[in-house]
Order: structure tokens, then sequence, then C-alpha cells
């Protein structure tokens, strides 16, 4: 019999005790049985709800100046400096070109964490490094995004409502969240002069697009959007619209956050996506075999930054830092460095005021 190398004895040494290790392991525990993930009957959505009619109101994005910001009390100011030494902002890490963690580096870029950055700095008076702990970005699914900022009417919500789980409360969120009278009545917000001019548009899969000009062609088919957002209650009116007429109707279909939306539609699950084209920009770039279509709706809107009404210094004082940005050319270069691929975007608006 041939005699092991040293070698050879080792490892078949090694061998041995690892079997017998084996042998003597103590048998994991066992997970305790756990209930089947909700499958909604349109493929992991659910039916679009109609936001509730809300009474009239003036522009919302009508805001207050910051020319007043040295004639009020700034507690929410004094706050996030000198007390909490921290800026909480709810964001997007979802949607490309708006806010979206760079796989890379970790970091959050785009469009809108330039801005937030921007008014972090001016702030606390410095620039602030990616890692600084006064600067806490908060990433918020779409359906979500607007009960986390610390309002009265959110408290409430909450209270009422246990579905909504566990929310950060937020000083602030951007994450193209459209300027609306509803949103104002519903969660106690108070909107910035508005930072972007929002047009929807359709983007299907790559072949189902040809005869395919807006949602009157996509009669019988799914269209997503995003849950509690203005393109949700959009394709029911639209929807309503086709029925009224005896037409083949639109199915609306939402998620909770619209990232979800671009899965759904590589899965075959839905048929389009309607949502602000800028967002679309970014599923396309992130996806090639998707089509944005030339459709775009007739209505366009304005996306603002949304505040508790209780915290009017926090909105005067980031008027004032988007009226700087304006002046010294730096939200239209951040605006045209994110989307200067998107043809026919709309011009960055200009600010308008309550009071002087």
């Amino acid at each position: 019999m041939r005699t092991p190398s040293p070698v050879r004895a080792v490892l078949l040494a090694l061998t041995a005790v690892l079997v017998a290790a084996g042998c003597g392991a103590v048998e994991p525990a066992p997970r305790p049985n756990r209930s089947a993930p909700v499958i909604w009957p349109e493929g992991y959505t659910e039916p679009a709800v109609h936001s509730p009619p809300v009474r009239a109101c003036p522009d919302p994005g009508r805001s207050l100046s910051p020319a007043g910001l040295e004639q009020v009390r700034t507690p929410t100011l004094n706050r996030i400096r000198n007390e909490d030494k921290r800026f909480v902002v709810g964001v997007s890490q979802t949607a490309p070109l708006f806010s979206r963690r760079d796989l890379a580096t970790g970091e959050l870029v785009g469009f809108e964490v330039d801005i937030v950055r921007r008014i972090a700095q001016e702030l606390f008076g410095e620039p602030l490094q990616p890692d600084d702990s006064r600067l806490r970005l908060v990433t918020m699914p779409t359906g979500s995004r607007l009960f986390a900022v610390d309002t009265a009417k959110n408290r409430e919500a909450r209270k009422q409502r246990p579905e909504l789980g566990e929310l950060p409360n937020l000083d602030m969120v951007i994450a193209d969240v459209s300027i609306t009278c509803g949103r104002v009545d519903t969660y106690g917000l108070r909107y910035s002069a508005p930072y972007l001019t929002t047009t929807t548009g359709l983007m299907v899969r790559t072949g189902d697009h040809h005869g395919v000009n807006s949602p009157d062609d996509l009669g019988g088919r799914k269209i997503c959007s995003g849950t509690a957002t203005t393109n949700s209650d959009e394709m029911i009116e639209f929807r309503d619209r086709q029925r009224a007429a005896g037409k083949s109707e639109v199915v609306p279909v939402s998620v909770n956050d619209t990232s979800e939306c671009l899965m759904l539609l590589q899965r075959g699950l839905v048929d389009a996506i309607y949502t602000d084209v800028l967002i679309l920009e970014g599923f396309r770039l992130q996806d090639p075999t998707t089509v944005l279509l030339d459709y775009r709706a007739p209505r366009t809107g304005e996306a603002g930054i949304a505040f508790s009404d209780e915290d009017q210094d926090l909105v005067r004082f980031v008027n004032g830092v988007l009226d700087r940005m304006r002046a010294d050319g730096s939200l239209a270069a951040a605006y045209e460095k994110w989307f200067g691929t998107v043809p026919g975007r709309k011009p960055i608006p200009a600010s308008r005021y309550l009071d002087p």
C-alpha cells in the first residue's frame, strides 16, 4: 500500500475532522411558516384608486416669498441647524435622472439630488461631503412619500391608517411631486415655487408601438402609473371618458412605486406606462427595448418641493435658494445635464409668490 505524502495526509485528516464536525453539528431551528406573498389579479398590482374631488383653491404653485424671511421667526431653520443638526429629505432612488443610487459609488445622484445638496450647502453655510451626517436623504416609494412629511394631517392619518407602517418624519420631499390643490388638503402641505414643468407621456415595448398614438389606441389594455399620483387619476378619467363614448376602455393599473411599472412592462404584465416624460426618458435609457411615444397629454403640470404647512420659514428659505440657482445659472445647468436628451422638454417655470 502506498504511503500517503505529508500533504495528502494532512488533507485526509482535515476531511475526517470536517466529517465528524458535520455529523455532530446542531441542526438549525426550522423557520416558521411564512404566508405566501400577495399576488394581485392584475399581476403584482392593485386597481388604480381615483382620488376624491377636492375644493377649488388658489394657485398652489404661488409660494411664500423669500423676501419675507427676515421679518418672520425661524423655528424650523433653528431646529435643523442647532438642535437636530440634521436636514431630513425624502427622495426617490428609483427615478433615473431625478434621483437614483449610483451602483458604483452607492451615492444618490440626479437633478433633484443636485438641488438638495445646494439647499443643504446654504442651510449649513458650507459645502457638505456625500457622507456628511447633517444631510440625510431618505428614499421613499411614490405611494407613501407625502405621508412622511411631518404635518398635523399626516400625524392623524398615521393613527387612522396602520397599513402605512412606520414612516420617517421628513423636513421636505423632492421627488417630482406635482403641485395640486388636492395634496394641499389631503396631506397638509405647502409647496415651494415650482422648479420643473411636467408633461405626461406614454411608454410601450418595442414592437407594440406601431399604430399607437395616444391612450385611445390602447383600449382593452393595461396602462400602469404610480399609486396616489396625478397620472393614475388621469388614467381613471380617461377610462371614464372612453366608457361614456362607448369605446373600448383602457385598464388602469397602479403600483406603490412608479419604477415598478417598468418591471411589469418588461414582463408583459402591463402594456404601457403613463407618467412624466422626464421619468420615462430615464426608463428608456435604462431599458433601450422600450419606446417613448411622441404622445403628450394636453395638460401640463408643475413640480414643487413639498413641506409641512407649519414650516413656513423653511419654505421661504428654500425659495431663496431656488431663486439664486435660477440667477446664477446652476438650476438651468443641472436641468440640461440630466434631461438634455429629452425631446420637447418644457422650460423651467418662473417663481410665483403670494407676497412681496
